[in-house]
């Protein structure tokens, strides 16, 4: 479906701050229309119907940003990181990205749920994506220094 042209100015910009360089938030860049707030409790699913609501936060960014959103919920209930991907796998804009890309969006994920934690460190469910975001930085390899570290 292409970008509805009420959409093309809504680039999404809210994990660029936590990207580590700033060639990073080009990889986030495109022209999907996302639904960026990807929850259970957004998700309704009746057999093999699933359907997306509240769109609350809908964005103009790479394809690959949705269904990774879908793997960090998969793995915050507890999926593996490979099964999680093998999942997203099934999605075409998942299998067209650079590995890179996903990298740095899982990495800026992490960052971004850390300080989130960091300013509320009673919401249980900011810890769980912490948690999800960790495992699968970790299944990437990809290292991501604590935050005391400068990220």
């Amino acid at each position: 479906m292409p970008l509805p042209a009420f959409a093309r100015d809504w680039t999404e910009t809210r994990w660029d701050r936590f990207a580590a360089t700033s060639s990073e938030t080009g990889l986030f860049r495109g022209d999907t229309l996302l639904h960026t707030d990807i929850n259970p409790s957004n998700m309704l699913v009746a057999g093999r119907r699933v359907w997306a609501v509240d769109w609350a936060w809908p964005t103009r960014g790479a394809g690959f940003i949705a269904p990774a959103l879908l793997v960090v919920q998969l793995l915050a209930s507890g999926h593996t990181p490979a099964e999680a991907e093998k999942w997203a796998a099934r999605i075409p804009a998942w299998r067209e990205a650079e590995p890179e890309a996903v990298d740095a969006f899982a990495a800026a994920g992490l960052r971004m749920y850390r300080e989130r934690t960091r300013r509320r460190p009673a919401e249980e469910w900011l810890t769980v994506m912490v948690r999800a975001y960790g495992a699968w930085t970790s299944h990437r390899g990809v290292g991501v220094p604590p935050a005391s570290a400068g990220v």
